[in-house]
C-alpha cells in the first residue's frame, strides 16, 4: 500500500486552517476590543456617578458640621449662661444654715409665747387678787 501524499491538498488545508484561524482570531480580537470599550466606558461612568454621590454626600456633611457647629456654640453659650447662674445660688451649705436659723427663730418664737402666756396668767391672777381684796 502505497500512501500518497498530495502537497497541494495539504497546501489548500494549511492555507484554509490559518484562515479559520486567523479570521476566529480577528473576530475575537475586535468583541474582545468593544468589550473592553464598553466596560472602559461602564467604569468612566460608575466613576463619575460615584464622585457625584461622593460630593453630594460631602456637601451634606458640610452642612451637618455647619449646623452642628452653630448649635454647639449656642450650647455653649448657654451652658456658660446657666454656670453663672448657679455659681450665686444658694449651696447645701447655705440652705442648711437657713434651716437651722429658722429652727432657732422657732423655737424663740415659741419660748416668748410662753412667756406671754406666763404674763397674761400672772395678770389675770393680780386682777383676780385685786377684785376679790377690793371687794372685801
Amino acid at each position: 500500500m502505497i500512501i500518497e501524499i498530495n502537497y497541494l491538498s495539504i497546501a489548500l488545508l494549511a492555507g484554509i486552517a490559518s484562515a479559520l484561524i486567523a479570521g476566529v482570531w480577528a473576530i475575537g480580537r475586535t468583541f474582545l476590543q468593544q468589550y473592553g470599550a464598553m466596560l472602559a466606558d461602564q467604569l468612566a461612568a460608575h466613576r463619575d456617578s460615584e464622585a457625584a454621590r461622593s460630593a453630594a454626600v460631602e456637601r451634606r456633611l458640610e452642612a451637618i458640621e455647619s449646623d452642628l457647629d452653630s448649635r454647639m456654640a449656642d450650647h455653649a453659650t448657654r451652658i456658660s449662661r446657666l454656670e453663672g447662674i448657679v455659681s450665686k445660688a444658694p449651696t447645701h451649705d447655705d440652705l442648711s444654715k437657713l434651716y437651722e436659723k429658722q429652727n432657732e427663730t422657732a423655737r424663740t418664737l415659741a419660748t416668748l409665747l410662753g412667756e406671754v402666756k406666763g404674763q397674761g396668767d400672772t395678770l389675770r391672777l393680780i386682777l383676780n387678787q385685786i377684785a376679790q381684796k377690793g371687794m372685801q
